[in-house]
Parts: structure tokens; C-alpha cells; sequence
């Protein structure tokens, strides 16, 4: 009797789909999962486990450190923390592990040579017989890669003061964070700078009137009677005209001296300019609020780009990166909450309000002008430029029940429509990638342009999440866009988020995410060099700068993603399950922990324990030298041979990944190697 091997088949599991919570599992495609953390859907396919994020004020990042290894003869002991100094180079640097052959360091200056003498401080310690750069293990290379991070992150501080981070804003290369101060009497506005967070000095503010002659930014005005000074750094047109000789308005003081008196003429030289309409008094801002900006042109050219911002707390402000301009737009109550640039004017939003400026003109408010109201029927959340219609401008306004375009383009063409009455918007989750993306009690909409009549169509994108929707609308406290990744994102007070990625118009999938550190607001904007940067404040007064090195601020990136039940279109024949093979892609070392469960994960059957895999997805070292500390020749790509046994219907595989080393990765696809048997009875 001849016997026949039975025939191994290979089914390949292509991920993505993203989280699905209601659908039925049979059908599915067998790359959807059912739970997950800290994996995205990938324009590429896959599911990615995101970068980390990591503390900012300006100084360099964590992630950008770098570290030597120094093979040594000692001759006295080296300790962690120790600055060593060559003695034929001069280099220094800052020991971050020490072995029995070896001191590794990071902050190196200048350039280590064979044969110097290490001095640690208290005399020679050790001398190098080889520098070798980075090391050729994976595992090695990503620990020393950490403990440099860490080094660099321990200078980090948080935004000077008290409580929950304000606002967070990106411009012209620098990143601007609100906190109240030590006391919570008041706000502060920081910049980053290389050493760290500056508090702006916002100089003063003076009402003037009668204005015959614009005031130049940078010259010195004086009171006639009082004999005050001060330096303009900015003149605020309001209301008037020049040639009236009825100007009004604020200039902005970046310095004085003495006390300006009512009424009196203030002059330039023996030239009198205008008349002072109030005393000087210093910019401050109320504690509390939230901040959002937007950076506008008003002016042409590529100079006049300036930062606008409401709290809900103080005055909107325009922001040129010296100078800090009050915005007066004359209500009673003058704190508008949200702001937006629009076809030459700026919005803001007032309760139920929505008022927008004159053309061209931020500082200008009065109707004469151009400015104007629009009465809403509830509170607004959110102002959205559209992506616009066939023949003009459009306008989101989003209540939390409502939504509104306005079409037109000045006080002239301007037009209400109520879009969707019953579909509103979360304050802060409006954004505007290919579409318009907000987060309603529904889920994730969306309002897309069309040709048919009302030039907008909705969609709901996230049906198939209701559970986590249900659980987490409630909490939203901010959005972003990350554009090279194709993702709409919402972040949650709890430190957790969704991912929606959209590729071409088409959804690929939403992913939820769950930091180690809460949240309280998040931006995103186009980095110096191409590319989009993400930073979010938190409750804990730090700014992080999102998908950036290997931790979350040094803590573990805890991922994982199951897949669905996959009977591979056999959902009532056995299979005996053989081994699996795991795609990853990636440019560093990986590791990722596979685990399956069998038949509904019956306890008729005994179940896998998961089990740890690693790969290294650097290039190899050619000949393990150093030629200017990188990798020769390799492949970012590559399978991770999985063993897999037992009997069952189906399978339910799960990946996951707990670590403070891993660069981001992503797992492809999954070919799992099996054996069909019979039917079940």
C-alpha cells in the first residue's frame, strides 16, 4: 500500500482593513483586526507600529543622538555618567555603558583616536586600541541608541509654570507653547529656542485717536505734556483714515518710559502724529484657556506671514514672532474661542457668533469696513476652510449638532447654508486633508466635494468602531493631519487616539493608539524642510513632538493588533496548521511577539503560548568596519520564520511588540502553512 504525504497549502493573509468591532467574522477579509493598540494602517499596505514621541523645547531631539564605542584597555576604572578626554585628540565624551573591553559614549566632540589616553576626571582610565563606531548587533545598536536618548532627554524641561499645557503652535521653525505661570494667576507664551523654553515679553499697548500721519514701526514716540517715550514696534489702524485725520487705534510699545497722560499729542521730533486716547499698560494674559492659531498673509509676498490665535480667555492676537498684537474687535465680552483665515478675512467665533473682518484688514471690525455677524443657532465648535466648491470659497461652521457652510468671498457674496442639520462637530477635531474630516457622536465624517447640488456630500467612515466611538466621544480634546502618512487623527483627554488613514480618497482603515502621557491639545505643520511635524501638550506641562524615536518619552510602546478568525473560506473543515511566515519591513533591528488562537479558542484544544521572534532590518556590516559609522549593503525587508501547530477550524493570530528600542515597523503580510483534514462532525 502506497501512502501519499498529505499536500501542504499556503494561504497568504494580507493585512489591512483596519479595526473592525460588528461585522461578523466570516465576512471579513482575514487581515482585519478585532483589537489593537499602537498599530496604523499603512499607505503601503500593512499595519505599522507607529514611532514614538518625545519631549521638545528646542534642543536636540533624543532621537538624533548618536554614540561611539571605544574599545579600551583600562587601567582604572570608568563609570557610567564620567566625561572622558583623549589625550592625542582632545575629543570628549559622555560615558553611557561601560564592558570589559569597551566604554561606549555620546556627546562626543571632536574625533577619538587609537591610542588615546582616556582621562575620566581623576587621571587616566583606560587606553583606546580601536574605535568602532556603532555596533554590528541590532539588539546592541538599538540599547546604546536608547541610553543616549535618555541622556539627551534628562535636558528636556517642561513649559515653564503650572497645569495642563494651553496651546501648542508651529511657526517659521520655531514651536510656541501657552502655560499658566507658577501661581495660575496668568498665561505665559513661550518659544523653543536652543536652550530651551523663553517666555515673549509683550510689551504694551496704548489706544490712540486723531491720527493724521501713519506711525513707523521702530521709532520713539513722546508724550508733549508728560515727556513719557516709548518705542513703537507696531502701529493698529482700527477705525478712520489718515488723510481724515480721524485714524484710531493701538500701538503696540516694546518699550517706554514714564507715563503717558490722556489727551496729550504724541509726536515724533516737533511733529505731532496723533493723540493719546488711553495710559500705556502692559499686555498680559488671562490664565486658563485654549489656544488656537492659524498663520495668515494679509499683506502679499512671502515676508507678511504672521501667527493668529483666540483662547476663549483673552483677546485674538496676531503674532509676528517679535511683536504681539491684541486684536480689538469691539464686543462687550472680547474672547473669542475659534479662529480662522479665509479668503482674505479673519474669523472668529463668539458663542453662537461667527465675525469676520474687513477684507485685507485683521485689526478692522466696524461694518463700514466690511466686517460682519452671522447669527448660528448654537454654540460654534469649529471654523474649516473647505476644499470649495466649482466657483468659490466655502466655510465650515460646525455646532455640535450642525453643520453650516458659507459660500462667497467678502460681506458682499457671503451665504449661509445649513448643510446637516442633526451632524455637528467635537470643538477641535475639524480638519481638512483631501476632504473635510470631523468627529461627530457617529464616528469620523466626512465632507467631501461633488457636483451634485450643494457641492458638498457626507460620509460616516467609522460604522464599524462603534464600540470605541461610544466610549471615547466624549473625551475629544484635539485633531490633526499627518499628510505623508495620509491620516486624519483625533486624540482623546485618556492619552488615546484613532488613526483614520484615507489613500487616493479611499479608506484604508482606522487604528486606535493609547499613549503613556495624557493630552490637552495637538497641532500639526509643515516642518522647515518638507515633511509634517506633530507636537501635542499635555496635562503634565510638556510638549512632545509626535511620530519621533523609539518610546514614548522613554517609557515602552506597548502594540498590538488580533486578526480575526480566518477559516480560509473552509469555515467547517479542519486544518492542521504547520508553521507561518511574518513579512516585516523596517530599517532597524525588530522584535515582535506571535501568538495564535485555535477553533474559537476552545478550551477542547491546548492553546499557544506566544512566542518572541526577532529580526534585524539594518543593512549587514561589510566586514564589520568602520567606514564612516553606516551599514553596507543590506535589505529592510524580510520574513520571520514562525512555528505553528495544532488542529482547528480556524486560527486568530495576534502580534505584538512591548518595548522602548524598536524603530517603527511594519508586518505586511502573514503566510500561514497548512494541511486540510475533514469535515467537522
Amino acid at each position: 500500500m502506497q501512502l501519499t504525504t498529505p499536500k501542504v497549502n499556503y494561504d497568504l493573509i494580507r493585512l489591512g482593513g483596519g479595526l473592525d468591532q460588528v461585522t461578523p467574522t466570516l465576512s471579513l477579509p482575514p487581515g482585519v483586526v478585532r483589537r489593537a493598540a499602537n498599530f496604523e494602517c499603512s499607505i503601503t499596505g500593512g499595519y505599522t507600529r507607529i514611532a514614538g514621541y518625545e519631549r521638545f523645547d528646542g534642543r536636540p531631539s533624543p532621537s538624533a543622538a548618536n554614540y561611539n564605542i571605544l574599545v579600551c584597555t583600562f587601567t582604572a576604572t570608568v563609570t557610567v555618567g564620567q566625561t572622558v578626554t583623549g589625550s592625542i585628540s582632545a575629543a570628549t565624551g559622555k560615558v553611557i555603558a561601560v564592558t570589559v573591553a569597551s566604554v561606549v559614549v555620546t556627546r562626543e566632540t571632536g574625533t577619538f583616536v587609537v591610542n588615546d589616553v582616556l582621562n575620566n576626571g581623576s587621571g587616566t582610565a583606560a587606553t583606546i586600541t580601536a574605535v568602532q563606531g556603532v555596533s554590528a548587533d541590532g539588539l546592541t545598536d538599538a540599547t546604546y541608541q536608547n541610553l543616549a536618548a535618555n541622556d539627551y532627554r534628562a535636558d528636556i524641561t517642561v513649559v515653564p509654570g503650572s497645569g495642563s499645557v494651553l496651546g501648542v503652535a508651529y511657526y517659521n521653525g520655531t514651536l510656541y507653547a501657552w502655560r499658566n505661570n507658577a501661581g495660575g494667576t496668568a498665561a505665559v507664551m513661550h518659544k523653543s529656542t536652543s536652550a530651551g523654553w523663553v517666555a515673549i515679553t509683550l510689551g504694551k499697548t496704548m489706544s490712540f485717536s486723531n491720527g493724521t500721519v501713519l506711525i513707523p514701526d521702530g521709532v520713539t514716540l513722546t508724550g508733549q505734556s508728560s515727556g513719557a517715550t516709548g518705542v513703537v514696534a507696531r502701529t493698529v489702524l482700527e477705525d478712520g483714515t489718515y488723510a481724515s485725520s480721524d485714524a484710531a487705534g493701538q500701538l503696540i510699545l516694546s518699550s517706554s518710559t514714564g507715563t503717558f497722560t490722556v489727551g496729550e499729542n504724541l509726536r515724533i521730533g516737533a511733529t505731532t502724529y496723533a493723540h493719546a486716547a488711553s495710559v500705556a499698560t502692559q499686555i498680559t494674559l488671562a490664565a486658563g484657556g485654549r489656544y488656537e492659531t492659524t498663520v495668515a498673509n494679509f499683506g502679499g509676498g512671502t515676508a507678511n506671514y504672521k501667527l493668529y490665535g483666540a483662547s476663549g480667555v483673552n483677546k485674538a492676537f496676531e503674532f509676528d514672532g517679535t511683536t504681539y498684537v491684541p486684536i480689538r474687535t469691539g464686543m462687550a465680552v472680547d474672547t473669542p474661542l475659534h479662529i480662522c483665515f479665509h479668503k482674505q478675512h479673519l474669523f472668529l467665533s463668539f458663542g453662537a457668533s461667527v465675525q469676520f473682518s474687513a477684507l485685507g484688514y485683521p485689526y478692522q471690525w466696524t461694518p463700514l469696513l466690511g466686517a460682519g455677524e452671522i447669527a448660528m443657532n448654537a454654540e460654534i465648535t469649529n471654523l474649516l476652510v473647505l476644499p470649495g466648491d466649482q466657483s468659490s470659497g466655502a466655510l465650515g461652521i460646525y455646532t455640535r449638532s450642525d453643520t453650516s457652510v458659507l459660500y462667497g468671498t467678502s460681506s458682499a457674496t457671503f451665504s449661509l447654508s445649513t448643510f446637516n442639520s442633526g451632524t455637528g462637530a467635537f470643538p477641535y477635531t475639524a480638519q481638512n486633508m483631501d476632504q473635510a474630516y470631523v468627529l461627530d457622536d457617529r464616528g469620523i465624517m466626512s465632507l467631501g466635494t461633488s457636483l451634485n447640488f450643494g457641492n458638498f456630500v457626507p460620509a460616516a467612515l467609522t460604522m464599524n468602531i462603534p464600540k470605541f466611538i461610544e466610549q471615547h466621544r466624549g473625551l475629544s480634546v484635539g485633531s490633526t493631519v499627518n499628510r505623508d502618512k495620509g491620516q486624519y487623527r483625533v486624540f482623546f483627554s485618556d492619552g488615546s487616539a484613532l488613526y483614520l488613514t484615507i489613500l487616493n480618497g479611499q479608506i484604508l482603515g482606522s487604528m486606535p493608539m493609547q499613549f503613556q502621557h495624557n493630552i490637552n491639545c495637538a497641532i500639526d505643520s509643515e516642518g522647515t524642510t518638507g515633511g509634517t511635524v506633530q507636537f501635542f501638550g499635555s496635562t503634565n506641562g510638556y510638549v512632545y513632538q509626535m511620530d519621533l524615536g523609539t518610546s514614548f518619552d522613554g517609557d515602552f510602546i506597548p502594540a498590538n493588533m488580533n486578526l480575526v478568525y480566518n477559516s480560509i473560506k473552509s469555515p467547517r473543515i479542519l486544518k492542521r496548521y504547520r508553521k507561518a511566515a511574518v513579512e516585516l519591513s523596517g530599517d532597524s533591528y525588530a522584535e515582535i511577539q506571535f501568538g495564535y488562537d485555535l477553533g474559537y479558542r476552545t478550551t477542547a484544544l491546548t492553546q499557544a503560548e506566544d512566542a518572541s521572534y526577532q529580526n534585524d532590518l539594518r543593512s549587514s556590516y561589510w566586514d564589520e568596519m568602520v567606514w564612516d559609522n553606516f551599514v553596507w549593503d543590506g535589505s529592510d525587508i524580510s520574513p520571520s520564520e514562525i512555528e505553528v501547530t495544532g488542529t482547528a477550524e480556524n486560527m486568530a493570530i495576534r502580534v505584538s511588540s512591548n518595548s522602548n528600542l524598536l524603530q517603527s515597523f511594519t508586518v505586511n503580510n502573514i503566510i500561514v502553512h497548512y494541511t486540510l483534514r475533514r469535515g467537522l462532525r
